[in-house]
């Protein structure tokens, strides 16, 4: 989901990239490179450059993250080489336009709260003032958000607290909810599952009607396999900060105004040509040079200061060149398929089991007049006692603009997860005839897209914190050698996006253990 990747703008050619030594046979000053920039992507020859000093970072995945962490070295004035295996950037965020259809591959919005995001999309063009207007937020009735409760559609409280007034909880589950601000802090010594932590301070009540499917929703996970302080960081440390949620809910309205990072108004935004629209946006925003497709990388031999990198491009051609600073960004389960060094991949280990189950999704259009269900919302979570095949609906057309045809709308139907890998392998028949008990669907789809992601989304499970520090003992034993990606620091496109170019702003003020 985002291996080795290619792409970029506009830099004087002689100074576009960068080799210290090759493994192959050309004229003494010049060094030959499989050109990425759109000027010459129909090339089939390598194109030529004089040689000059090589980058000094080499980024090893063009997912999000590293995408984010190149772009910020870029703009600090750095570059670096990015490498990716496949022929396609940004991991899962992949968009698929088949006439005035567009199907989402992996998530489909990303919410900008934080200051850094919208000072990126301004940069590489994505910005609510650039030209084309590319950057679009969500329709009002993508506010709403519904649970399938016995068999329905249950509209869900915007606040915990606003269920006392729901049908999902019983008496005495809104009785006990009550209790929450009255209650101790967390005193065991144990890793704490966000399922206990619910039952705990919440009641088993918001977790079968409420939290258990807002983690199929984020995690397609179980959440009585989840750690809460790994998976829900913000929800643990409230806790510990404040010893109520509630307490705690408050005081964060006035903490937030006054957060260097939190000056924008939280928006859910999306691209008219679909999220494929930001990894594009960033990769033509970086220099010529910088991003490398269909490569192939072949071997990384540490050196005593720095690394040494050997590579292929699509046409066999092999290349080597020292980096001082190297940054894996590929998915944690694909970590082993790299030529690191025994030592590092037993290093790994513990990140590698990482668990990831499979989802799949199935992007379904119709005819607006064959569903009875008026779709006004982001969509719906079902509840694990309903017994469904899914774990969610995005209701995509109601979400954006641009998403169906006109009299037309689009259903993202979400299957697997931790609790039922299996039902990533449903059947179109069995995810309509669902479809049609909750929401009155009875013609045949005019539109049809679907994709299965084996190792879908990392489990924060309660034995990360084992990942974590392999992780951290692996990159301070080895100088130079940086991990990111969705399996550290937080599984949201934003939390990529600013891991990635936190990462980035570090390594260019030559302070990265910061």
């Amino acid at each position: 989901m985002g291996f080795y990747q290619n792409k970029q703008d506009s830099q004087p050619v002689a100074e576009a990239v960068f080799v210290k030594k090759f493994e192959f046979e050309k004229p003494s000053n010049l060094i030959g490179f499989p050109c990425a920039s759109k000027r010459f992507a129909k090339s089939p020859r390598p194109c030529f450059f004089t040689r000059v000093q090589s980058p000094q970072t080499a980024i090893l995945g063009a997912g999000i993250t590293g995408l984010c962490a190149a772009h910020s070295l870029s703009e600090s004035g750095q570059r670096c080489h990015v490498f990716e295996s496949g022929s396609n950037i940004g991991g899962a965020l992949q968009s698929t336009r088949d006439g005035d259809w567009l199907a989402e591959h992996g998530p489909n919005s990303l919410l900008v709260k934080d200051r850094r995001i919208s000072e990126l999309f301004d940069q590489i063009g994505l910005g609510t003032d650039s030209i084309g207007n590319e950057q679009i937020t969500a329709l009002p009735e993508a506010h709403k958000r519904y649970i399938v409760h016995e068999g329905r559609l249950v509209a869900l409280p915007s606040h915990p607290f606003g269920l006392l007034r729901s049908p999902l909880l019983s008496l005495g589950g809104k009785l006990r909810l009550l209790l929450e601000p009255l209650l101790p802090r967390y005193s065991g010594d144990d890793e704490e599952s966000f399922g206990d932590f619910i039952r705990r301070r919440l009641g088993k009540g918001i977790l079968h009607s409420a939290a258990g499917p807002f983690v199929s929703g984020i995690y397609a996970g179980d959440p009585d396999k989840l750690s809460v302080r790994h998976a829900f960081p913000r929800l643990w440390q409230v806790e510990n900060d404040h010893r109520s949620l509630l307490l705690g809910a408050i005081a964060a309205r006035s903490a937030n105004k006054h957060s260097p990072n939190s000056t924008v108004i939280p928006q859910m935004v999306s691209f008219r040509s679909g999220m494929a629209a930001l990894p594009q946006a960033i990769a033509d925003h970086l220099p010529d040079g910088t991003l490398h497709l269909k490569t192939r990388v072949t071997a990384i031999r540490p050196l005593q200061d720095g690394w040494e990198l050997s590579w292929a491009d699509a046409s066999g051609h092999t290349y080597t060149a020292e980096y001082a600073r190297l940054v894996i960004a590929v998915p944690h389960h694909r970590l082993h398929e790299l030529p690191l060094p025994a030592k590092i991949l037993s290093e790994l280990a513990p990140v590698t089991e990482i668990e990831a189950p499979p989802v799949s999704s199935l992007v379904l259009g119709f005819r607006r007049e064959d569903i009875e269900h008026q779709l006004d919302g982001f969509g719906m979570l079902i509840k694990e006692d309903e017994n469904s095949p899914l774990l969610g609906v995005l209701f995509s057309s109601s979400m954006f603009e641009g998403r169906a045809p006109e009299d037309h709308v689009t259903l993202t139907c979400m299957m697997g997860g931790s609790l039922h890998p299996d039902r990533a392998e449903n059947s179109e028949e069995v995810v309509l005839g669902e479809l049609d008990r909750l929401l009155g669907v009875h013609g045949e789809p005019v539109f049809k897209h679907r994709i299965t992601w084996d190792k879908a989304i990392p489990q924060y499970g309660l034995d990360y914190q084992n990942a974590l520090e392999a992780l951290e003992a692996c990159e301070n034993s080895h100088v130079g050698l940086y991990f990111a990606g969705n399996y550290r620091g937080g599984i949201s496109v934003p939390d990529c996006i600013l891991n990635g170019l936190s990462l980035g702003k570090r390594l260019a003020t030559n302070n990265p253990a910061e």
